[in-house]
């Protein structure tokens, strides 16, 4: 699985998230993966990374640490677990929106230049969503926002734009369709544990409403 862009997780041997990135590249004995503030660990520690896939699910390694800095982080892997299949739950059509409260560009906050920006989530995972926007984005653009769900408390969430996908509006030859898929950055178990029961219970009301 090469896969450059999937979002990967690093945990230690407590299963204690020590931060995350995002994958560079991968082969039958090294993992590499690439971000802004990855965890400096010491060479030849063991961890456990996780590589997300929307189509597959979560794919657990044991690694042991090459070399380790805030930018890039290289593992040995030592074995390969079960993939995680997360394939009927993990992503969900939906149809929300909200306001961005802060947009990142290469390191720049640029929220000033965007007032009133919104986003439409078309669907959304554990790891990320599919959105359009009022703003024309970048690869790799950093933005904020509160996700607001009924039986909890509002959340503060954090994507990045890892894939644009641009088709033709097939109602109009010179509008061109943008969306833009993210993945959520440095995500906490409790805003996890509010994104599933979401997603779960919009699954109960997309079958109810067949």
């Amino acid at each position: 699985m090469d896969n450059p862009g999937l979002l990967v997780k690093v945990y230690d041997e407590k299963k204690e998230e020590l931060g995350s990135g995002h994958l560079l590249s991968i082969n039958s004995e090294t993992i590499r993966i690439k971000g802004s503030d990855l965890p400096v660990i010491t060479s030849g520690t063991k961890v456990h990374v996780e590589i997300f896939n929307e189509l597959v699910g979560i794919s657990p390694y044991v690694c042991e640490i090459g070399v380790a800095s805030r930018n890039q982080l290289n593992a040995h892997i030592l074995s390969k677990q079960d993939v995680v299949e997360r394939r009927n739950s993990l992503k969900v059509r939906t149809d929300l929106s909200f306001n961005s409260e802060s947009l990142l560009r290469n390191g720049k906050d640029i929220t000033d230049e965007v007032p009133n920006m919104k986003i439409h989530v078309m669907n959304l995972s554990v790891g990320g969503m599919l959105i359009s926007s009022n703003y024309e984005l970048s690869l790799y653009d950093e933005l904020t926002f509160r996700f607001q769900y009924a039986k909890y408390q509002v959340i503060s969430l954090h994507a990045k734009v890892i894939r644009i996908d641009k088709k033709q509006d097939p109602e109009n030859e010179d509008l061109k369709i943008v969306n833009y898929g993210c993945s959520f950055e440095k995500m906490t178990r409790y805003n996890e544990s509010v994104i599933t029961q979401y997603l779960f219970d919009r699954q109960l009301q997309l079958y109810k409403n067949r």
